[in-house]
Parts: C-alpha cells; sequence; structure tokens
C-alpha cells in the first residue's frame, strides 16, 4: 500500500475584498496575485514531483478591461445653486495614487495584470478645510459709528461661513449740516413820495397865489409822474378843491369902474399910459377867486381821470361819471355859476374826461350848454360837442 507522506497542511490565502484594505499604491486583489509561502525542503522526505490536486492555472475570470478608464458612475447634475460652494481638494499623494492604478490597468495587458479590481469608494476620512480668504474690505469715512464697527471687527477673527451668502455692506449715513440761519428782516414802512398835507394846507390858504401854484404843481405831477401822483387820490385832496370850487366871492371886492373903463380901452386898442395899464391889469380878490375856481375844476378833472384809469386796471370796470369825486361839483358849475367864465371853464374840464363810456352823458350836458344866454359859453359847448362826437 502506498504511503503518501503528511504534507504540510498549506492554507491558501484567500481573497479579501474589503475595499477599505486595498493599498492604493499597489493593489493586489485574490490568491492568484497573492505569494504563496513554498514548502522548505526537508531530506527526510522525497521531493514531490506532481502536484496532489491540479487546477486551472488561468484566471478564472475575464473582465473586460476599459480603454479609457471612466467611473463606474455619472454623478446626477443638480441646479446651480446661487452661490458657488468650495470645493475641497484632495491630497496630492491621493490623487497620484489614483492616478498611477488607472494607467498601470490599462498600460498592462490581460493575462499579465492581477485580477480587474473595482474601484474604491469615496474615501470616508474628511479632507482637512482649506482656509478662506477674507473678503476684501471697503474703506468708509471714519465716523463715530464706523469707528466702533472697525473697533468690535479687530477683537477676533470671525468665522465664515461657505454655505451662507454674502450680506451687504451696512450703510452709514451721514448727519446732515446744520445749516446757516436765514435772518428775516423787518419789513420798512414805505415813506410817502408826496406830501399829501403840504398839498392840503396850500390849498386851503386864503392866499389865492398859493392855492394857484398848489393846483398847478398838482397839474405837472399828473402829467409828469402818474404813478407817484396817485397819492394825492385822497378825499381830503378832492374835498380841498371842492371848497374853492364852491367857495362865495360875491363879497369879495371886485373891479373898479376905472378898472372896467381902461380894460375897455385896451381892448378896442387904444394907446393908455403906463400908469393906466397896471391900474387895468390888476387882478381883484373877487377875480381871484373865480380864477382858482377855474384852476380848481381842471385840477379835479385831471385827479378824475387818473381815479377811473386806476380803476380800470385793478377791476376791470369802469366809473360811471356821476361817482367820479369831484364830478357832479364841475356840472353843478355849469348850470348855476352866474359867471360865464366858470362856465365856460366848466365845460372845458368836463370835455377833459370825454370817453365812449361817458358819450351819453357828456352829449346830454353839452347840448343844454349850447343854448346858453353867454356867447362864449355857447361856442364852448359847441367846440366839446364836435369833439365829442370823434370819439
Amino acid at each position: 500500500m502506498l504511503q503518501v507522506p503528511n504534507l504540510p497542511n498549506y492554507q491558501l490565502q484567500q481573497p479579501n475584498y474589503n475595499a477599505v484594505k486595498i493599498d492604493i499604491h499597489n493593489p493586489q486583489v485574490g490568491g492568484a496575485t497573492c505569494p504563496v509561502q513554498q514548502p522548505q525542503y526537508n531530506p527526510q522526505y522525497a521531493p514531490v514531483t506532481n502536484p496532489y490536486y491540479t487546477y486551472p492555472q488561468t484566471q478564472l475570470y475575464d473582465y473586460p478591461q476599459a480603454v479609457n478608464a471612466q467611473p463606474y458612475y455619472v454623478p446626477v447634475q443638480t441646479a446651480q445653486p446661487y452661490y458657488q460652494p468650495v470645493v475641497m481638494q484632495q491630497p496630492n499623494s491621493v490623487a497620484n495614487a489614483s492616478a498611477n492604478a488607472s494607467a498601470s490597468a490599462v498600460s498592462n495587458p490581460i493575462g499579465q495584470q492581477p485580477l480587474y479590481c473595482p474601484p474604491c469608494p469615496p474615501c470616508q476620512q474628511t479632507a482637512p478645510a482649506q482656509p478662506v480668504a477674507p473678503a476684501p474690505s471697503v474703506v468708509t469715512p471714519v465716523t463715530e459709528a464706523s469707528a466702533a464697527a472697525n473697533a468690535a471687527v479687530q477683537q477676533g477673527p470671525q468665522q465664515v461661513n461657505i454655505y451662507q451668502s454674502p450680506q451687504p455692506a451696512p450703510v452709514v449715513t451721514e448727519v446732515p449740516k446744520e445749516q446757516p440761519k436765514v435772518e428775516v428782516e423787518q419789513p420798512v414802512d414805505m415813506q410817502p413820495q408826496v406830501d399829501l398835507n403840504g398839498f392840503i394846507a396850500k390849498l386851503s390858504n386864503p392866499d389865492f397865489e398859493v392855492q394857484a401854484n398848489a393846483m398847478e404843481e398838482i397839474a405837472n405831477m399828473v402829467k409828469d409822474e402818474p404813478q407817484k401822483a396817485t397819492e394825492l387820490l385822497d378825499s381830503k385832496i378832492i374835498d380841498s378843491l371842492n371848497n374853492i370850487i364852491k367857495a362865495d366871492s360875491s363879497k369879495l371886492a371886485g373891479p373898479t369902474q376905472e378898472q372896467i373903463n381902461l380894460r375897455q380901452k385896451m381892448m378896442s386898442d387904444q394907446k393908455l399910459s403906463d400908469q393906466e395899464k397896471a391900474i387895468a391889469t390888476t387882478i381883484t380878490p373877487m377875480e381871484q377867486a373865480e380864477r382858482n375856481k377855474s384852476y380848481a375844476m381842471f385840477t379835479a378833472a385831471i385827479l378824475e381821470k387818473l381815479y377811473g384809469e386806476e380803476v380800470t386796471k385793478l377791476t376791470g370796470n369802469k366809473v360811471p361819471l356821476p361817482e367820479l369825486p369831484g364830478a357832479i361839483t364841475i356840472v353843478d358849475q355849469l348850470k348855476d355859476n352866474p359867471n360865464p367864465m366858470v362856465r365856460t371853464s366848466a365845460i372845458e374840464a368836463l370835455s377833459y374826461l370825454q370817453t365812449p363810456e361817458y358819450k351819453k352823458d357828456l352829449t346830454t350836458l353839452f347840448s343844454i350848454a349850447k343854448n346858453d344866454q353867454d356867447k362864449g359859453v355857447q361856442e364852448a359847448a359847441a367846440a366839446a360837442l364836435e369833439k365829442l362826437n370823434q370819439v
């Protein structure tokens, strides 16, 4: 009986497919790539020429080798977040080892390389976080609020959350500068340009020459400076003029018979001596009062016209003729004054006021005066009607 020598019990190394224990630098899997411990030669036993068991010497599995090493799965593409996450880079040693393993799997032909080594799952170890550079600081004007904020930031480093959206920088509002105070000046009382009381005193003066000079000054002011003359549109001025017009001159001394005879000689172109001429041209107080009545009616008519124009500018309305200050007084002199010279002056004063609005009233007055007893009054009324018809 053939006696089989006791062979040492060799245990074949079983392939270990634990992906964690794979050596990345020299990946080897399975018993075909693992070195088998050979029995040492023992002179007591005859050498073994044939193995006791025979098994195929080729690879049990023949996996197809990829030409280009691609990952066995495709990462799922998701929508891009509104912020870019920080990509953690692997150490250079791990990246180089993976590249070398892929290169060796492609370069070695089938039959001369170890069994296919499936790719290992992602490393469970967490790569160290790369430090994130701080955001550049924004230079802002140094104020009390910004100085306090900078002091708080410099106390210690801040932790940056890479998954948090950037926050807007705080808005620093500047305190508005104090506006300079505006000093309001008190309004200055306007001083009158016309001495109203002075004109009233002159018109009330018993001296007829002073009255005449004051009325002449008023007429020139209305003609040359109408805006300044508006200050004379006062009831006291009108009353003073009316008083001159209504004054009773019958008790005043009039011209003597000698003066009347000398004046008749002058009108007939007879020669008079210088002394006779002086007596004939002397104006008596009654004549001065009657003269001032004519002056007062002209002056009142000038102020009445200025008053009507100012009212029209302000209101757009035309003042009726009877409502003009002093107009009724002039009309009364035209109808009742016994002196034909005063009646003639009244017609000429009313003719100065003629306008289309007053045409009807003036036509009536001048038509009545055309039938006056005095020839001079008749001629003045006819001339006024002819002028009024041209309006």
